[in-house]
């Protein structure tokens, strides 16, 4: 496809019928039409090459290419995703057989920008009495599933983010539904009550009734929907060609020119001369022969760059405000979290290969050695964002692929009143925390499962939560936690010290700050017996601030009552727990949100408990 046909179609989206004529056009259809796809259907031959399908699977009954297969592609902005969109283009194509005779060759759709591809290819019959061919119509289909056609790709909206959320993941459930679920699933419990071994409960039941209706349908994940500097490329040569050429010149620089590369990634030698090798490579082997035009040297030269020296196509996701963490699992598989909620983003690496590259040219530029399980190490070249990255060696996965995660720190910390408009804090909730603080010489826990925001919530309370004389001390396994104030104290874990230094655990840290003399002592996430430092201090009088993973105000408790035992072998159960009642308050979070604030006011030797009052319960969530 040139470009004048790529504009022409972007800018033009009413949906018109290809003629796929023999295995020469289809094998440019297989080539060119899964272009950006995400998920694809193929009926009876998921994944199958198309050749296969049209000539084994679902052959011409009239006899091989008698009738010539028909490609549609439409494109438009949805608010369900690709998953979806295919399962109901397919669904829609199957009713409407018996008005138009066809075989259903493959559904796929595909995210492009802002919007989803629709891509039809079915082999229509003619009609047994005109013999005539009758073709169903693409507009039927989103007026079937209630869309409409994107008129014009041009969108103002072009650029933002964009969550595609699939048919049927949100439900509104009327009073009727609930009171009839709820009815169901205690006729089931009782099925449950008179089970026996040789009788069981689950042999009883057609259908198990959970116990609360399910909001979300697991079955069709989020995706979230980002525009990428690749989708920003303007080619005078077609896409898919110009990947090739990428790939190639790839494994020409990571083989031929591997040793120049790395001394350029490790600062020995200028970028500029080790361009000056490969623009002599790209001229002699693609632009003399001409496979790839002049114009298009520059982008090829800006893609090869950012593959090799920057965070390659990662980088889109960093510059993502939304975006609060990043998880690789495989070349095809890059989730992101968003509020505090996971996606799978239709951001992808070429295959495996430009994976493993990506891999090797980061291992270098950090020093990581991905024989070792686990390693952790922080990159500080952004602008905006200091990203801690934590990497699981291939050998370990499942996949053979190494994992990573990607947490982002942002270098600007939001305030108060940025955390308010986000939804996480209230004025009152803001005002009580501070108070609690200042006046009263509270401690305080902010506890939820990981990606609530707690780092983010406890970031801002080291701000304003302490008078400016306070002397703080922050531990912490990597610089998530920061403060604009003078003074502040902060020391980090050592894992991987260098010649003449020591190893320095958290625990450690918390060892060394029961003799700081911080009266402020904070752990930006406690996972073990670095917490008996804080329950110290905080009985000696100094406030504490910690994170802690946990699922509700209750369980805050008993975690850190099961953290405080691994450091004090001589501790029972219930000591450990009454030693908590030195910390005053916690803060439970979810989805980036203050869900509830639980008062601690000592332990009931009675019941064994810690004594709480719950202050603040957040609005229930709205149904969608």
């Amino acid at each position: 496809m040139t470009e004048d046909e790529k504009k022409k179609t972007e800018t033009n989206n009413k949906p018109t019928w290809s003629v796929v004529k023999n295995e020469g056009n289809l094998r440019f259809v297989e080539k060119n039409y899964r272009k950006y796809v995400d998920t694809e259907q193929v009926v009876l031959a998921q994944k199958t090459a198309l050749s296969e399908v049209v000539n084994n699977v679902l052959p011409d009954k009239d006899g091989p290419w008698v009738n010539p297969l028909y490609l549609s592609i439409s494109r438009h902005i949805t608010t369900i995703g690709v998953a979806d969109l295919t399962r109901s283009a397919n669904r829609f194509l199957e009713e409407q057989k018996e008005e138009h005779p066809m075989d259903i060759i493959s559904v796929t759709a595909g995210v492009e920008g802002n919007q989803i591809s629709l891509y039809i290819l079915i082999r229509p019959y003619p009609d047994k009495k005109t013999g005539k061919l009758s073709r169903i119509r693409i507009s039927d289909f989103y007026e079937y599933i209630g869309e409409e056609l994107n008129s014009s790709s041009n969108s103002r909206n072009k650029n933002k983010s964009k969550l595609l959320i699939p048919e049927g993941a949100f439900h509104e459930y009327t009073k009727k539904d609930y009171e009839s679920h709820n009815e169901r699933h205690l006729n089931q419990e009782s099925l449950r009550k008179e089970s026996t071994p040789d009788n069981p409960f689950l042999n009883k039941l057609e259908t198990y009734i959970p116990q609360k209706l399910y909001k979300i349908d697991p079955s069709a994940p989020l995706t979230y929907d980002l525009k990428t500097k690749d989708m920003e490329i303007q080619l005078k040569m077609n896409y898919d060609d110009f990947i090739d050429i990428f790939q190639q010149s790839m494994r020409y620089i990571t083989s031929s020119e591997r040793d120049a590369y790395y001394s350029t990634l490790r600062n020995e030698k200028k970028k500029s001369n080790f361009f000056i090798p490969i623009k002599s490579y790209l001229q002699r082997t693609f632009i003399d022969p001409g496979l790839l035009p002049m114009e298009d040297e520059p982008a090829l030269i800006a893609k090869i760059d950012r593959a090799l020296f920057d965070l390659y196509l990662v980088q889109d996701l960093i510059d993502d405000p939304m975006i609060t963490d990043v998880k690789i699992t495989d070349p095809y598989s890059i989730r992101v979290r968003v509020k505090g909620k996971a996606y799978l983003s239709n951001v992808t690496f070429v295959d495996a290969e430009d994976y493993i590259r990506f891999i090797n040219g980061l291992s270098v530029l950090n020093n990581i050695d991905l024989k070792v399980p686990s390693q952790t190490f922080t990159d500080e070249q952004d602008d905006n964002y200091i990203l801690r990255f934590s990497i699981t060696a291939p050998y370990i996965t499942g996949n053979n692929f190494p994992i990573i995660h990607i947490r982002k720190i942002p270098r600007k910390k939001p305030m108060s009143e940025e955390l308010i408009e986000a939804g996480m804090l209230t004025p009152v909730v803001r005002d009580y925390l501070i108070d609690q603080s200042l006046n009263h010489g509270k401690s305080i826990v902010f506890a939820g499962p990981p990606g609530s925001g707690k780092t983010t919530a406890l970031n801002w309370f080291i701000e304003d939560g302490y008078e400016d004389s306070a002397e703080i001390l922050v531990i912490q396994e990597n610089d998530e936690l920061f403060c604009y104030r003078r003074g502040v104290m902060l020391e980090h874990v050592v894992m991987n010290p260098q010649r003449g230094e020591q190893e320095c655990s958290l625990e450690s840290l918390g060892k060394m700050a029961l003799v700081a003399g911080a009266n402020v002592f904070v752990i930006g996430e406690a996972k073990g017996a670095e917490i008996n430092a804080a329950i110290t201090l905080s009985n000696s009088g100094c406030r504490t601030a910690i994170t802690i993973h946990s699922r509700s105000s209750t369980d805050t408790i008993d975690k850190m009552a099961d953290l405080a035992m691994r450091g004090e072998a001589n501790i029972s159960y219930e000591q450990a727990k009454r030693n908590l009642s030195s910390f005053d308050i916690v803060v439970y979070m979810e989805d980036y949100k203050i869900r509830e604030i639980a008062e601690i006011s000592g332990y009931n030797e009675e019941t064994k408990t810690m004594n709480t009052e719950i202050v603040y319960s957040a609005p229930p969530r709205r149904a969608n």
